[in-house]
């Protein structure tokens, strides 16, 4: 229903912007880095990118009817960054 209800999906999209907002400044601690050094875009691409992998792998967990766990979608998605 997500995928087919636009609203849902801009809802959706709003939530993943606030996840994002509130997981830079950690991840920026982690990598030593200010989170509002625009310098140095890691901690808001490594965020952006985990959240696009949880869509991605939601997102074929649903068309799998779950026939994949969605752990193991998420580590395959995440995993194309390491191959």
């Amino acid at each position: 229903m997500l995928q087919d209800t636009p609203s849902l999906r801009a809802r959706h999209f709003d939530k993943q912007l606030l996840w994002q907002e509130l997981m830079v400044p950690e991840i920026a601690r982690r990598l030593g880095v200010s989170p509002d050094w625009p310098e140095d875009p890691r901690p808001s691409a490594l965020v952006a990118a985990a959240v696009a992998c949880l869509d991605v792998a939601s997102t074929g967990w649903v068309t799998c009817a779950g026939a994949v766990p969605l752990t193991v979608l998420l580590d395959r998605a995440m995993g194309a960054f390491t191959d």
